[in-house]
């Protein structure tokens, strides 16, 4: 949509650009439509088609597009505001002479060029602003729309998972944009576990990438010399340990449960997205999806309402369950099948192992039977209708919870007994 209106606007800017002016002055815009619009103003005023929206540098477009833009330098949205930034510190040259000290009127008020002289040097001198005007700029240089409307360009369009187009957003590049910009600024700001934390990660991703001996020993010197300059040998294990038990917490600072939901033979999205939202509020360890990539699908995140975020995801395709289900019974896990069979415990009568598999069937089909031999107990939920069955992200928010209540309650009986 970014692309089809930064084209349309260059061929018609009477039109468009006027409609794109009077849009970005008003103050009911959500921070997704103020998004896109200044994506669209930084293109046609930053970027190489400038040229294609203002007739001359005195073109009274550009006042109009700065008094829109300015207000957003507050917003409450980083993204919002970076790009507010980026679009003032270009405008306010074309609009007041910024060569001009600052001066105040009788009264000592600031005069309207004064207030934007004084803007402007703050974002030309800010160290913050200028790393992040060059980046920023950088991206709305080098973006080429041209070439992604031609025909290569839509068939180079990747596929997503629901085998329709998956254009890359603006809005997601120039995040990526911010994200790095921000790491650069902060790194030395980061506590001392999480730069160690950093250097593991690093040093592992190396030695993945297959790097030559002699550049895994430089990173090993690295880590070492990293250690004797900051840490004590036992900060260095606390800040390990650390990073260690993260793993064991939610988001929240709640322990984990020891539950891990196998989603694997479920396959239409919103029911994952529905496990996902239930597994993060119940502090589930993991949900187990088919294709964790779903994560990005805009249906998954409406419904997870951003759960994916909080909880560890794990992916299994169907082929590699059963040795994945043999895998967990061998770390001590029980492995339980919510599945209607003949030897099937009713749920309300069933004791969970602490540590717990929860295997969830296809929507239609059930879990198969070459996957119920690796199952220690099946279990069913009891019902009063003439309905057979439930939906299965209904019937594992059900599971969840009362494996949570028998969890808590065993807690709660353990301090009892103190």
């Amino acid at each position: 949509m970014e692309v089809f209106l930064i084209q349309s606007t260059r061929i018609h800017p009477d039109v468009f650009g006027t409609r794109l002016i009077e849009d970005i002055q008003k103050p009911s815009l959500t921070l997704q439509q103020v998004s896109s619009l200044l994506i669209i103003g930084g293109n046609l005023t930053i970027g190489r088609y400038s040229c294609d929206f203002f007739r001359s540098s005195k073109d009274v477009r550009m006042k109009g597009f700065l008094v829109g833009a300015l207000p957003w330098l507050s917003s409450t949205q980083g993204f919002s505001r970076a790009i507010a930034q980026l679009l003032c510190h270009s405008l306010i040259p074309q609009v007041v002479d910024v060569s001009v000290e600052l001066d105040r009127d009788e009264g000592n008020q600031l005069k309207d060029e004064s207030v934007l002289r004084s803007v402007y040097t703050f974002l030309e001198e800010n160290s913050d602003m200028s790393r992040l005007r060059k980046k920023q700029e950088d991206f709305f240089q080098t973006y080429d729309v041209d070439s992604v409307t031609t025909l290569g360009g839509l068939l180079s369009i990747p596929v997503g998972d629901g085998e329709e187009a998956n254009p890359e957003h603006k809005i997601d590049a120039i995040k990526e944009c911010l994200a790095e910009t921000y790491d650069e600024a902060h790194v030395e700001d980061a506590p001392v576990w999480k730069q160690m934390e950093d250097l593991l990660i690093n040093a592992d991703c190396n030695q993945a990438l297959g790097e030559e001996e002699n550049e895994g020993i430089e990173d090993e010197a690295q880590l070492v010399n990293f250690q004797r300059k900051i840490l004590p040998i036992d900060a260095l294990d606390l800040a390990l340990r650390s990073i260690s038990e993260q793993h064991l917490h939610n988001a929240a600072g709640k322990q984990k449960q020891k539950l891990v939901v196998c989603a694997t033979l479920v396959d239409k999205v919103p029911n994952l997205a529905g496990l996902a939202r239930t597994c993060e509020i119940f502090s589930a360890s993991t949900l187990v999806m088919p294709n964790v990539q779903i994560r990005k699908q805009d249906d998954f995140k409406s419904i997870s309402a951003s759960a994916d975020g909080w909880i560890d995801l794990e992916e299994v395709k169907e082929g590699d369950l059963l040795g994945w289900l043999h895998q967990k019974k061998s770390e001590g896990y029980s492995i339980v099948g919510l599945e209607q069979t003949a030897s099937s415990k009713c749920l309300t009568r069933m004791k969970f192992s602490e540590k717990t598999v929860l295997l969830l069937g296809k929507e239609k089909e059930g879990i198969p039977i070459e996957f119920l031999s690796a199952v220690d107990q099946c279990i069913e939920i009891p019902q009063l209708g003439i309905i057979r069955s439930l939906n299965v992200h209904v019937s594992g928010a059900i599971t969840v919870w009362e494996y949570t209540k028998q969890q808590l309650k065993g807690r709660k009986n353990k301090i009892g007994t103190r």
